[in-house]
């Protein structure tokens, strides 16, 4: 089936490529209109003609087809012997069309004719007509249009038609192409009305203009007037003395005149005055309500009635009549501080109001007091606005005037408020309004406010020159400041005024609209190892733009292993610790406002290294260190007893011990060893102390003993020895010692002669050792009696005549075996 299918298509193929060709040898058909080129929205009549040597149509059934615009369209026969088919198309609104002739075979139709029809309009109106005159010599009316949309191939030619108000009429003929019109001299009238339009001409139609009614003179632009003379008539006053260019010096009627005067002083309201008024040419223009001894520019243009103006005239400059300065200042006053020397440091801000007067371009202030009333004191002579004086505490007002070289103005009185503890005004804020302004608001502290003062000076300039201030009523808490730079930092302030005095200031600082820093911080680095300081200076306040809200300093090794720290606005350095040794870092600091952020420049660096030497010093004194830790805690286990008698010293407790156990050897242990002893040592707290004396300082000892507070009763101390249940006896002492010693032992001579001593050993009930009590309890002292032999007495006693050795013997001397060892012979 595809191969019976694919032999009828080659066949098809075949019988196509023949007629074809037949077609190419010899036309079969003719296609006829009237015009290839037809208005457009007309009627286009067709005919296509069959010849009858086509080849196609011989012996063939045929018929014919018309396409327009490949749109199938019904073809009538105009005779049934003829071979003629014709079509008709009512709107033709398609600017360019191709019309076909097909002849059919079967199924089959080839196009045997073809046709090209374009639909052209007429030209279109030409639009904005208009006509200057040019008064330069040669004097033309320059007339121009626009033609509107261009015809494809269609030429059109226009002409310029000027009629007079009577029946005369010029046409003009501009040169191909070109939409403009010189009019000569001869054609124009000045002073008279004119008729003026365009007509445009092409195969299809015409087309006319809108016909304008011109005044030649009021198109005309004048040369520009030339100021003569600038006199000064009176006060307040300028007279121009002007005429027209010589060209136009013909003109004698009353022009239209402009005269634009500017303040040469940029100190006073720098804004342009304007005078218009009809003058003719050569008269004198006196424009008043000037400023007075102030120097002005004048320009001056023209224009004759509706016309264009000129061009403005070279400008010329000239000085009003000087006057004295007349109208009041307004005054802020501050006292700097306590007074010094009783003096204040004053400082003294003005400004003109709005009805002051200058009336010259030079002027001057003068600020002065009255010390007494005769006397009146000038502090300061200046032609800046502001002034700063000494002012002495008995002065309650200033005076301040302005002077010029024509006079000077009345004075203005300033009230000395001293009193400066008052309140201030609560939540003062400030709010951007736009680029140029912000908003300030606060709440009044009191009901006893009589005014506010606010207060702004630019923080990036010099103090004095730059403050700038508004006296406010107490019913204003907000206020709108204007004509302020953006990115830059303000600082306002605002004072509220009592009766009595000023209340302290409430400051605040505020920008109207903040943008990313000027610059960024330069890096700074310092090692000290293994870290990394970076630190930066601080940005200068006119390149912050903003209020510095924070930094961020990012930094990356060679693997780009990135981190981010972030620093408040306040802090200016930061420690990294966690660098790598031997590693390249860079470093980026970010600095930020509310308005945006700046990069600054990268820096590389190499994280800091510990060298060998370093090495050596950290190791040796660590390495030292640990071996004395080690003897240290070595010996401490090898040498328990002697470490622990070191710190922690034996103290007998006399309460719990008796002498029998304090041997000499442990009794000495605690008491340091001494090389050279040049005076007797007294050891107390439970030793014998064994002075040797020579006679007489015995004698000195016994005599103070016994001059001592001490009483003693021997027949008390008999019975309290032998009766061991009252041995609760005291001694009594006018003021009790710190320290009492427990035993003194006292000798000079053979121990069988040594005198009895005063009581000396005390024992107390106390179980604390070495405190003594309000009232102490002891035991009643004892004596050894000379002529009793050591040997026999084993126990302390009184010595009687009828002691007998044999009856006292109720211990043994081995329980004192410091007291045995004192045991002579005779």
């Amino acid at each position: 089936m595809a191969l019976c299918w694919n032999l009828v298509h080659a066949v098809l193929w075949t019988t196509a490529c023949l007629f074809t060709a037949d077609v190419r040898a010899s036309s079969c058909a003719e296609l006829h209109t009237p015009s290839v080129v037809v208005p457009f929205g007309s009627q286009v009549a067709a005919s296509c003609y069959i010849k009858e040597e086509c080849s196609l149509t011989k012996d063939q059934d045929f018929h014919v087809k018309l396409y327009y615009n490949n749109i199938l369209i019904h073809s009538n026969k105009t005779s049934q012997d003829t071979r003629i088919y014709e079509i008709l198309i009512t709107n033709f609104t398609d600017t360019r069309a191709v019309l076909e002739c097909h002849v059919c075979l079967s199924d089959y139709c080839k196009v045997v004719d073809a046709l090209e029809i374009k639909a052209s309009y007429p030209p279109p109106v030409p639009q904005n007509l208009t006509c200057i005159l040019n008064l330069t010599k040669p004097i033309t009316l320059l007339c121009k249009w626009d033609p509107g949309q261009k015809m494809l191939d269609i030429p059109t030619n226009y002409t310029l038609h000027i009629e007079f108000s009577g029946s005369e009429r010029f046409i003009y003929v501009p040169a191909p192409g070109k939409h403009f019109y010189r009019v000569p001299r001869a054609g124009i009238t000045f002073f008279n009305t004119m008729h003026v339009y365009v007509m445009a001409v092409n195969a299809y139609g015409n087309s006319t203009s809108e016909t304008q009614e011109l005044w030649p003179m009021k198109t005309a632009k004048l040369d520009a007037p030339q100021i003569q003379r600038v006199g000064t008539g009176k006060f307040g006053c300028l007279e121009h003395c002007w005429r027209l260019s010589q060209t136009q010096g013909w003109i004698t009627r009353s022009l239209l005149v402009e005269i634009r005067l500017k303040p040469m002083d940029g100190k006073v309201l720098d804004r342009e005055q304007v005078s218009s008024r009809k003058a003719r040419p050569t008269s004198t223009i006196e424009v008043c309500g000037l400023l007075h001894g102030m120097i002005y520019q004048s320009s001056m243009r023209v224009r004759y009635d509706t016309g264009p103006w000129s061009e403005w005239s070279h400008p010329t400059k000239a000085t009003t009549p000087m006057k004295a300065p007349t109208g009041r200042l307004v005054t802020w006053l501050k006292l700097l501080g306590p007074p010094v020397n009783k003096h204040y440091m004053a400082q003294l801000l003005w400004k003109p109001s709005l009805q002051f007067r200058a009336n010259s371009m030079n002027l001057s202030y003068i600020v002065s007091y009255m010390r007494t009333p005769k006397k009146k004191e000038s502090v300061c002579v200046t032609e800046l606005q502001h002034c700063s004086f000494q002012l002495p505490v008995g002065v309650s007002k200033v005076s301040l005037s302005a002077m010029n070289t024509a006079g000077k103005s009345s004075s203005t009185e300033v009230a000395v408020y001293r009193r400066k503890e008052l309140d201030p005004v609560r939540y003062l804020h400030v709010l951007p309004e736009s680029e140029e302004s912000v908003l300030i608001e606060w709440v009044s502290p009191s009901p006893l406010i009589t005014g506010y003062v606010l207060e702004w000076k630019a923080s990036w300039e010099a103090i004095s020159d730059s403050i700038s201030f508004e006296i406010l009523d107490k019913n204003q808490t907000s206020l709108v400041v204007s004509g302020l730079e953006p990115y830059k930092p303000y600082e306002f302030s605002v004072y509220a005024k009592y009766k009595e005095g000023i209340g302290q200031s409430s400051t605040v600082m505020a920008y109207t609209k903040e943008k990313a820093p000027s610059v960024s911080p330069k890096l700074k680095f310092r090692e000290f190892r293994p870290y990394i300081e970076l630190s930066w200076d601080e940005i200068p306040l006119q390149e912050k733009n903003g209020f510095i809200t924070g930094y961020k300093v990012f930094y990356w090794d060679e693997k780009n292993n990135t981190r981010v720290i972030d620093i408040e606005g306040t802090q200016t350095s930061v420690v990294l610790k966690d660098l790598h040794p031997f590693s390249m870092y860079e470093f980026l600091l970010m600095t930020s406002t509310n308005g945006g952020s700046l990069n600054g420049s990268i820096v590389t660096m190499q994280a800091p290294v510990i060298d060998s030497f370093e090495i050596v010093l950290f190791l040796v004194p660590a390495c030292v260190g640990l071996i004395l830790l080690f003897i240290g805690v070595f010996a401490c286990f090898s040498k328990n007893e002697c470490l622990k008698k070191f710190l922690w010293p034996m103290i007998p407790d006399p309460a719990n011990s008796s002498i029998k156990k304090w041997t000499t050897t442990d009794s000495l242990l605690d008491i340091p060893t001494f090389k050279e002893v040049k005076e007797p040592v007294l050891v107390y707290l439970s030793h014998f102390s064994l002075l040797s004396s020579s006679e007489s300082e015995l004698w000195k000892v016994d005599k103070k003993l016994k001059s001592s507070k001490w009483t003693y009763d021997r027949c008390k101390a008999d019975e309290g020895h032998t009766d061991s249940s009252h041995d609760s006896r005291t001694y009594n002492s006018g003021q009790m010692n710190e320290s009492v010693p427990y035993a003194t032992v006292v000798f000079a001579g053979p121990y069988r002669s040594q005198p009895v001593p005063p009581p000396a050993y005390l024992r107390s009930d106390s179980t604390q050792p070495l405190l003594g009590e309000e009232e102490p309890s002891s035991p009643l002292p004892f004596k050894m009696c000379p002529k009793v032999n050591v040997s026999e007495v084993d126990h302390f006693s009184t010595c009687e005549e009828n002691l007998k050795t044999v009856q006292i013997k109720g211990s043994l001397l081995e329980d004192f075996p410091m007291l045995r060892s004192l045991e002579t012979q005779n």
